[in-house]
Protein backbone atom coordinates (compact mmCIF):
# COMPACT_ATOMS: atom_id res chain seq x y z
CA UNK A 1 0.00 0.00 0.00
CA UNK A 2 1.28 3.46 -0.93
CA UNK A 3 1.82 6.08 1.71
CA UNK A 4 -0.53 9.05 1.76
CA UNK A 5 2.19 11.43 0.53
CA UNK A 6 2.45 9.55 -2.80
CA UNK A 7 -1.32 9.71 -3.32
CA UNK A 8 -1.25 13.40 -2.47
CA UNK A 9 1.62 14.03 -4.92
CA UNK A 10 -0.23 12.19 -7.70
CA UNK A 11 -3.41 14.14 -7.02
CA UNK A 12 -1.57 17.44 -7.40
CA UNK A 13 0.84 17.01 -10.31
CA UNK A 14 3.60 19.51 -10.94
CA UNK A 15 4.63 20.27 -14.52
CA UNK A 16 8.38 20.80 -14.80
CA UNK A 17 10.17 22.55 -17.64
CA UNK A 18 13.76 23.36 -18.48
CA UNK A 19 14.08 26.78 -20.12
CA UNK A 20 17.18 27.80 -22.05
CA UNK A 21 17.74 31.48 -22.80
CA UNK A 22 20.35 32.41 -25.41
CA UNK A 23 22.10 35.71 -25.82
CA UNK A 24 20.54 37.59 -22.91
CA UNK A 25 21.44 38.35 -19.32
CA UNK A 26 19.44 36.55 -16.67
CA UNK A 27 19.54 38.77 -13.59
CA UNK A 28 17.04 39.50 -10.81
CA UNK A 29 14.83 41.63 -13.05
CA UNK A 30 14.71 38.87 -15.70
CA UNK A 31 13.86 36.34 -12.98
CA UNK A 32 10.98 38.48 -11.71
CA UNK A 33 9.77 39.00 -15.29
CA UNK A 34 9.81 35.23 -15.81
CA UNK A 35 7.84 34.72 -12.59
CA UNK A 36 5.22 37.23 -13.73
CA UNK A 37 5.05 35.57 -17.16
CA UNK A 38 4.38 32.18 -15.55
CA UNK A 39 2.06 33.52 -12.82
CA UNK A 40 -1.14 32.40 -14.64
CA UNK A 41 0.10 28.80 -14.34
CA UNK A 42 0.85 29.13 -10.58
CA UNK A 43 4.62 28.87 -10.23
CA UNK A 44 5.71 26.19 -7.77
CA UNK A 45 9.45 26.84 -8.01
CA UNK A 46 12.07 28.51 -10.17
CA UNK A 47 15.66 27.34 -9.83
CA UNK A 48 18.66 29.59 -9.93
CA UNK A 49 20.02 30.09 -13.42
CA UNK A 50 22.97 28.01 -14.54
CA UNK A 51 25.25 29.64 -17.06
CA UNK A 52 26.65 27.47 -19.87
CA UNK A 53 29.98 28.28 -21.53
CA UNK A 54 30.05 30.59 -24.52
CA UNK A 55 30.04 28.27 -27.53
CA UNK A 56 27.88 27.54 -30.54
CA UNK A 57 24.84 25.63 -29.34
CA UNK A 58 22.97 23.20 -31.59
CA UNK A 59 19.66 24.29 -30.04
CA UNK A 60 20.16 27.84 -31.31
CA UNK A 61 21.33 27.63 -34.92
CA UNK A 62 22.44 30.87 -36.51
CA UNK A 63 23.12 32.57 -33.17
CA UNK A 64 26.84 31.83 -33.27
CA UNK A 65 28.81 31.58 -30.04
CA UNK A 66 26.54 32.88 -27.31
CA UNK A 67 25.93 32.64 -23.60
CA UNK A 68 23.07 30.34 -22.55
CA UNK A 69 21.29 30.36 -19.20
CA UNK A 70 19.37 27.27 -18.06
CA UNK A 71 16.48 27.65 -15.62
CA UNK A 72 14.25 24.87 -14.30
CA UNK A 73 10.65 25.85 -13.63
CA UNK A 74 7.76 23.94 -12.05
CA UNK A 75 4.14 25.06 -12.44
CA UNK A 76 0.95 23.62 -10.99
CA UNK A 77 -1.41 24.08 -13.95
CA UNK A 78 -0.97 22.11 -17.18
CA UNK A 79 0.66 24.11 -19.94
CA UNK A 80 2.32 23.34 -23.25
CA UNK A 81 5.99 24.12 -23.91
CA UNK A 82 5.13 26.56 -26.70
CA UNK A 83 2.87 28.59 -24.40
CA UNK A 84 5.67 28.89 -21.85
CA UNK A 85 8.10 29.88 -24.59
CA UNK A 86 5.84 32.62 -25.96
CA UNK A 87 5.04 34.00 -22.49
CA UNK A 88 8.69 34.11 -21.40
CA UNK A 89 9.88 35.66 -24.68
CA UNK A 90 7.15 38.32 -24.49
CA UNK A 91 7.89 39.28 -20.87
CA UNK A 92 11.68 39.35 -21.34
CA UNK A 93 11.35 41.32 -24.62
CA UNK A 94 13.46 38.86 -26.59
CA UNK A 95 12.84 36.88 -29.76
CA UNK A 96 11.15 33.48 -29.34
CA UNK A 97 14.13 32.06 -31.26
CA UNK A 98 16.27 32.82 -28.23
CA UNK A 99 14.08 30.72 -25.90
CA UNK A 100 13.98 26.93 -25.83
CA UNK A 101 11.49 25.22 -23.52
CA UNK A 102 11.35 21.46 -22.99
CA UNK A 103 9.79 19.29 -20.34
CA UNK A 104 12.27 17.42 -18.17
CA UNK A 105 11.35 14.15 -19.92
CA UNK A 106 11.95 15.69 -23.36
CA UNK A 107 15.24 17.16 -22.23
CA UNK A 108 16.41 13.81 -20.83
CA UNK A 109 15.58 12.06 -24.12
CA UNK A 110 17.21 14.72 -26.24
CA UNK A 111 20.79 13.86 -27.08
CA UNK A 112 22.88 16.42 -28.92
CA UNK A 113 24.04 15.05 -32.23
CA UNK A 114 27.75 15.39 -32.79
CA UNK A 115 28.66 16.80 -36.17
CA UNK A 116 30.79 14.48 -38.30
CA UNK A 117 34.42 15.44 -38.47
CA UNK A 118 35.69 16.56 -41.84
CA UNK A 119 38.78 15.06 -43.42
CA UNK A 120 41.68 17.18 -44.62
CA UNK A 121 40.25 17.26 -48.13
CA UNK A 122 36.87 18.53 -46.84
CA UNK A 123 34.92 15.30 -47.26
CA UNK A 124 32.60 14.16 -44.50
CA UNK A 125 33.29 10.47 -45.11
CA UNK A 126 34.44 9.14 -41.74
CA UNK A 127 33.59 5.47 -42.04
CA UNK A 128 36.71 3.50 -43.04
CA UNK A 129 34.59 0.48 -43.99
CA UNK A 130 33.15 2.40 -46.92
CA UNK A 131 36.61 3.05 -48.33
CA UNK A 132 37.26 -0.70 -48.65
CA UNK A 133 34.20 -1.36 -50.86
CA UNK A 134 34.88 -1.21 -54.57
CA UNK A 135 31.97 0.91 -55.77
CA UNK A 136 32.57 0.65 -59.50
CA UNK A 137 31.79 -3.07 -59.50
CA UNK A 138 28.27 -2.24 -58.29
CA UNK A 139 27.52 0.56 -60.78
CA UNK A 140 28.55 1.70 -64.19
CA UNK A 141 29.27 -0.05 -67.47
CA UNK A 142 30.74 -3.21 -65.92
CA UNK A 143 27.58 -3.78 -63.84
CA UNK A 144 25.34 -3.36 -66.89
CA UNK A 145 27.39 -5.93 -68.81
CA UNK A 146 27.25 -8.43 -65.92
CA UNK A 147 23.47 -7.97 -65.59
CA UNK A 148 22.95 -8.63 -69.30
CA UNK A 149 25.03 -11.82 -69.07
CA UNK A 150 22.93 -12.99 -66.11
CA UNK A 151 19.73 -12.39 -68.05
CA UNK A 152 21.00 -14.32 -71.08
CA UNK A 153 21.89 -17.38 -69.01
CA UNK A 154 18.46 -17.69 -67.38
CA UNK A 155 16.09 -20.22 -68.85
CA UNK A 156 12.50 -19.20 -69.25
CA UNK A 157 9.94 -21.82 -68.32
CA UNK A 158 6.34 -21.38 -69.31
CA UNK A 159 3.40 -22.72 -67.32
CA UNK A 160 1.39 -23.99 -70.29
CA UNK A 161 2.78 -26.87 -72.36
CA UNK A 162 1.88 -27.42 -75.99
CA UNK A 163 -0.97 -29.90 -75.18
CA UNK A 164 -3.02 -27.49 -73.13
CA UNK A 165 -2.63 -24.69 -75.64
CA UNK A 166 -3.96 -26.90 -78.44
CA UNK A 167 -7.00 -27.97 -76.40
CA UNK A 168 -7.97 -24.40 -75.78
CA UNK A 169 -7.83 -23.51 -79.46
CA UNK A 170 -9.96 -26.50 -80.55
CA UNK A 171 -12.98 -25.87 -78.32
CA UNK A 172 -15.52 -23.61 -80.01
CA UNK A 173 -16.80 -20.76 -77.94
CA UNK A 174 -20.58 -20.65 -78.43
CA UNK A 175 -21.80 -19.04 -75.21
CA UNK A 176 -21.39 -15.34 -74.60
CA UNK A 177 -19.76 -14.54 -71.27
CA UNK A 178 -22.17 -11.63 -70.81
CA UNK A 179 -25.91 -12.32 -70.68
CA UNK A 180 -25.85 -15.94 -71.78
CA UNK A 181 -27.97 -17.19 -68.87
CA UNK A 182 -31.41 -15.91 -67.94
CA UNK A 183 -32.12 -15.61 -64.23
CA UNK A 184 -35.17 -17.56 -63.09
CA UNK A 185 -37.87 -15.30 -61.77
CA UNK A 186 -39.75 -16.83 -58.81
CA UNK A 187 -43.52 -16.92 -58.95
CA UNK A 188 -45.15 -14.44 -56.56
CA UNK A 189 -47.93 -16.93 -55.71
CA UNK A 190 -45.56 -19.58 -54.55
CA UNK A 191 -45.74 -23.21 -55.80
Amino acid sequence: MKPFSEYFAQARPVYEFRIRLAGCEFDKSARSSMESALAPYVVDKISTARRLPITEHAEFPGMGPCEVHVVEVAVKYPVVSDQVRQAVAHKLNISPRQVLVRTLAEDANHEPVAEPKKAKDGSVLTNPELDAVEGQSLVGKSRIDSMLKELETRKHEFAAKGDHAAEQKDTPNTASPVGSHQNTIPSPKGR
